[in-house]
């Protein structure tokens, strides 16, 4: 029996390269039996950053590879909101539907600035037919003033667009990059999370919620929790089992400010990487900050920003 190949899809420029080729690592090393074509959408790409992912996807793990130089003639009229450490190319999520070739069916999305540590069979398997996204609440759900900015209500919750499967028919036949095209032209000034709240204004009420352990974000580890406290008990039983680990925020694990607890195991995908063996220069007094701070959690005068890891079993 043929096995499905199963599409994934992501959003680079040179300087992610790097980040894409840890996350497709992350992705193969966990899923070795399973079939990928994956999609590397980029404005442009250098001649090295090219070599790399096609040494990397074809000959290293022997998985199927589309690079797609898709033009910033697309991001025309698209912004990023105030110094955000997000890429402009993000918003190429909003075109995929015609990027992508138009006889495939759904795809699954992922950001670079995560890993995949289990199986994503599932995931794929999910029947969205009725849906245009399958996608992950995210741990800013609980924040109302997303409902007043994107115009509605906050019943409908609000989504992260790290990890999403696409139903690719489905955004077709709604002309999904035309409605949001002009939704873009008509909000920009309100759109501080960028494509995601495009994402979120037009799908919030033809989405289907999937479960948060395939998108483990930044705050669901964390003391001080943004999301809904309606599923704070559902989320800590799913957080047994971090399918996807998703480093959201400006501090990533490579570099030196980040205190994300899940910051090793990202370090043990990079080492089975051609970047082995690399760590973020940290400075003196970082390093006397975090002593400072570590005694001060162990004498009890201060909390930790994140909780304890979960046993895992």
């Amino acid at each position: 029996m043929v096995k499905e190949t199963i599409h994934i899809a992501c959003n680079i420029d040179t300087s992610y390269v790097k980040y894409c080729i840890v996350m497709l690592t992350s992705l193969f090393e966990n899923n070795r039996e399973a079939k990928f074509h994956i999609h590397v959408i980029a404005g442009e790409l250098s001649e090295e950053a090219r070599r790399q992912l096609h040494n990397w996807v074809e000959r290293h793990y022997l998985q199927t590879l589309t690079i797609y130089e898709a033009g910033e003639e697309l991001l025309k009229g698209c912004m990023i909101y105030g110094e955000s450490h997000i890429s402009l190319a993000t918003y190429y999520r909003i075109f995929l539907e015609t990027i992508l070739p138009q006889d495939l069916q759904k795809v699954i999305y992922l950001d670079c600035d995560l890993i995949v540590n289990g199986a994503i069979q599932n995931f794929w398997d999910t029947d969205i037919r009725n849906y245009a996204v399958g996608c992950i609440e995210d741990m800013w759900s609980g924040k109302s003033e997303n409902y007043t900015r994107l115009h509605y209500d906050a019943s409908f919750s609000y989504f992260n667009a790290g990890v999403l499967l696409v139903n690719l028919a489905c955004w077709r036949q709604m002309k999904f990059q035309e409605l949001a095209v002009k939704y873009i032209s008509q909000h920009i000034n309100e759109l501080i999370f960028n494509d995601q709240d495009v994402l979120n204004a037009l799908l919030h009420d033809c989405k289907l919620f999937l479960p948060f352990r395939y998108n483990v974000q930044d705050g669901f580890l964390r003391r001080k929790r943004r999301i809904r406290p309606e599923v704070w008990d559902v989320l800590d039983k799913e957080l047994l089992h971090p399918v996807i680990i998703h480093y959201t925020g400006g501090k990533k694990p490579w570099q030196y400010k980040s205190q994300h607890p899940y910051k090793k195991l990202y370090f043990h995908y990079l080492d089975l990487t051609p970047w082995k063996g690399e760590r973020p220069i940290v400075p003196f007094s970082y390093k006397l900050k975090r002593w400072v701070d570590n005694f001060l959690y162990f004498t009890k005068l201060a909390r930790p920003k994140y909780r304890s890891l979960p046993e895992q079993g």
